[in-house]
C-alpha cells in the first residue's frame, strides 16, 4: 500500500509559491507514494496545472484569478459568513485585535493575513490520516496542517521573512512548536526565523524551490503567446535601438513599483531609451497607474496584466528587474537566470543571497536613484549584459535528491 503525503497551500495563484509547489509534484514518486493536494481558499489559475497523479481534495476548484474585484467580494463574504458562524468574530476577538494590532505597528494592516486562521477554521476538514502533512506556506496552510490534519509527521515551509511578511511571533510559535521539521527556501529566512525562534533552530533547514527547468525552457519558445503591445515592443526596439526590461510580479506594496516608476523616469532623463514592462495584477494597479500618468511615462512604462505564461516574455527581454522591499526566493529571479537573461535586483537578504549562488546579476539598493543606476549600467553596455547571462551558475539543482528529505519523513 503506497504512503500518503498531503501538500496544504493558501490558494492556487499564479505566484512564485504555487509554481514552484507545482514542480515539487510533478517531481514527486507518484508509483510509491499517493500525492494529494488541498487549497484553503478553493480558487486560483494554478488549479489547471496540477500535474497528473495528484489527488486534488477541492471540491470543483475555481480556476479564476484570485486577485481580481469578483474574488475580493468572495472572500470578503466568506471571511463575514465564517466570522458570524457561531459566535467566531467573538471567541476570536483576542487573536484578531492583538493580530491587527501587532501589524499596524511593524508592517501596515494586512487584511487576508489577519484572517488566514478564520479561513483556516472553517475550510472543509479531512477525514483521512497521512503519513506526512506538508505546509508549504506560512499562514491558512501552516495553521490548518498544524491544527485539523491527522498526520505522523508535518513539515511547516517558509517562503518569506517571518516578521517583515506581517506574521506575530507570539501568536505563530504554538503552530511552528508542532511541527517535526520547518523548511526555509533560503539561508536568510532560516537565520532570520532562527532568530526569532531560537529554541527550534534545531528543527530548521534550508530547502531551495525547486522549478522544472525543462519546462521553463521549452514555454519560453511559445513566442505565438507574446501579447500584440509586447510584441509591437519587440518590432519598435529594433527600429529604435531601445532596452526592454521586464518584471514579473503581482502589483502590490512589497515589490515597490512606487519607486520603479520614478527609477524609470530618471532613466529616461538621462537619454536611455528604455520601456519597462510589466506582468501581473494586484491590489496597487489603481496606485501605479497614477503615479505613470504622474511621471508622464504612459508610453513607457506598461502593465501588460497577467500571463499564462510569463516565460516568452522573459526570454525576449533585455534585463529582469526585481526591485523589491523583501523577498524569500523569488521564483522570476530563478526563470530569469534559468532563460538566460540578466538580472537587476533590489539588494534584500533574499536576493542578495539567491544572486550569490547563480554567481551572476547587479544588486542596487533600493532608491529610485540606485535603481536608476543599476538600470543605466547594464542599459549602456551590451557585453555586460552577455556576461551577467553567460556566467548564470544553475549546478546543484538536483530536485530528486533534495525530495529524500521529503521522503525520509515517510519512512521513518
Amino acid at each position: 500500500m503506497k504512503k500518503k503525503i498531503l501538500f496544504v497551500i493558501n490558494t492556487m495563484g499564479r505566484a512564485g509559491a504555487e509554481k514552484c509547489l507545482l514542480s515539487m509534484l510533478k517531481y514527486m514518486d507518484m508509483e510509491k507514494y499517493e500525492i494529494s493536494l488541498f487549497s484553503i481558499i478553493n480558487r486560483g489559475e494554478m488549479f489547471q496545472y496540477v500535474p497528473e497523479g495528484v489527488k486534488v481534495l477541492n471540491e470543483d476548484p475555481c480556476t479564476e484569478s484570485v486577485l481580481n474585484k469578483k474574488a475580493k467580494k468572495e472572500l470578503a463574504r466568506l471571511i463575514l459568513k465564517n466570522g458570524c458562524k457561531n459566535g467566531y468574530f467573538l471567541k476570536e476577538a483576542g487573536y484578531l485585535w492583538e493580530m491587527a494590532a501587532y501589524q499596524r505597528k511593524h508592517t501596515g494592516l494586512d487584511f487576508k493575513k489577519l484572517f488566514w486562521k478564520l479561513l483556516s477554521d472553517h475550510a472543509p476538514k479531512q477525514e483521512e490520516t497521512y503519513d506526512l502533512a506538508v505546509a508549504y506556506i506560512q499562514g491558512a496552510a501552516t495553521y490548518y496542517v498544524m491544527d485539523h490534519v491527522n498526520a505522523k509527521k508535518k513539515i511547516a515551509f517558509l517562503h518569506n521573512e517571518f516578521i517583515d511578511s506581517g506574521y506575530c511571533p507570539k501568536l505563530e510559535e504554538m503552530y511552528y512548536e508542532k511541527a517535526d521539521a520547518i523548511y526555509c527556501v533560503s539561508r536568510s529566512i532560516c537565520s532570520h526565523f532562527a532568530e526569532v525562534y531560537p529554541k527550534m533552530a534545531g528543527k530548521m533547514d534550508v530547502f531551495y524551490n525547486l522549478l522544472d527547468i525543462g519546462e521553463i525552457q521549452e514555454k519560453a519558445l511559445m513566442t505565438q503567446e507574446l501579447s500584440p503591445l509586447f510584441l509591437r515592443g519587440i518590432k519598435e526596439r529594433k527600429e529604435k535601438n531601445q532596452i526592454l526590461l521586464l518584471t514579473a510580479a503581482r502589483i502590490a506594496p512589497v515589490k515597490a513599483y512606487d519607486l520603479a516608476v520614478p527609477a524609470l523616469s530618471l532613466v529616461r532623463k538621462q537619454g536611455y531609451d528604455v520601456i519597462w514592462y510589466v506582468l501581473g495584477e494586484g491590489p496597487e494597479k489603481e496606485n501605479v497607474e497614477r503615479l505613470i500618468r504622474e511621471n508622464e511615462l504612459e508610453d513607457s512604462f506598461i502593465l501588460l496584466g497577467a500571463a499564462d505564461n510569463p516565460y516568452p516574455y522573459i526570454a525576449a527581454c533585455d534585463i529582469y528587474v526585481q526591485a523589491t522591499r523583501y523577498e524569500g526566493c523569488c521564483t522570476s529571479i530563478s526563470e530569469a537566470v534559468i532563460l538566460k537573461r540578466p538580472v537587476i535586483a533590489s539588494d534584500c537578504a533574499g536576493n542578495k543571497e539567491q544572486l550569490n549562488r547563480y554567481e551572476t546579476g547587479i544588486l542596487v539598493e533600493l532608491t529610485p536613484e540606485k535603481i536608476a543606476e543599476g538600470i543605466i549600467k547594464a542599459a549602456a553596455d551590451e557585453g555586460l549584459r552577455k556576461e551577467l547571462a553567460d556566467k548564470a551558475n544553475m549546478s546543484g539543482f538536483e530536485p530528486q535528491k533534495a525530495l529524500e528529505r521529503i521522503y525520509r519523513f515517510v519512512e521513518d
